[in-house]
């Protein structure tokens, strides 16, 4: 074994600039090309989320009105990109939600009006007995134009149940 005095000499001791200037350049590399990645990736999972958030705000209308035995409408507005629920029988403010950029709220499709909303307010109402008015609600990311980032809300009108479909 050769002694550290020896290997000083010989100049064997540590790394180059060369070298660490090259480590670097491909770590910087190898980063830069995997964040565009990982933020679609936090993108998708924040789109799932807030779909995830719309339907449980459906589910508790549809129980606050069986529970009062009065209908509670659900409320939406696609340019502010926005909901709430307004419960009828009580005189205070609603709650409003609004979803973070890049989700958005897409469209509504009324299934009892055949309409289709893209640009205003809707609204789903759920009744006593636990049924709706019914609906569709078309959630994506805004920069996105690919179907693999899109998720649909459907409510349907005769029970009032609310399903997730992540659309291809």
């Amino acid at each position: 074994m050769r002694s550290v005095a020896y290997l000083k000499k010989a100049g064997c001791l540590g790394f180059t600039l060369l070298e660490l200037t090259l480590v670097m350049f491909f770590m910087a590399i190898i980063a830069g090309l995997s964040t565009p990645f990982v933020m679609s990736t936090l993108d998708r999972m924040e789109l799932q989320a807030s779909a995830r958030k719309v339907a449980s705000t459906l589910r508790y209308a549809r129980s606050e009105a069986i529970a009062s035995k009065k209908p509670v409408i659900f409320s939406g507005n696609l340019n502010r990109n926005q909901f709430w629920v307004t419960q009828g029988y009580k005189n205070e403010a609603p709650k409003i939600t609004s979803l973070t950029d890049p989700i958005r709220l897409d469209h509504f499709i009324n299934e009892s009006k055949d309409s289709f909303v893209r640009d205003d307010e809707f609204t789903v109402t759920f009744f006593p007995q636990g049924n709706s008015s019914g609906g569709l609600i078309g959630m994506n990311i805004n920069e996105s134009k690919g179907s693999e980032n899109y998720y649909a809300i459907s409510i349907d009108p005769i029970t009032g149940k609310t399903k997730i479909k992540k659309t291809k």
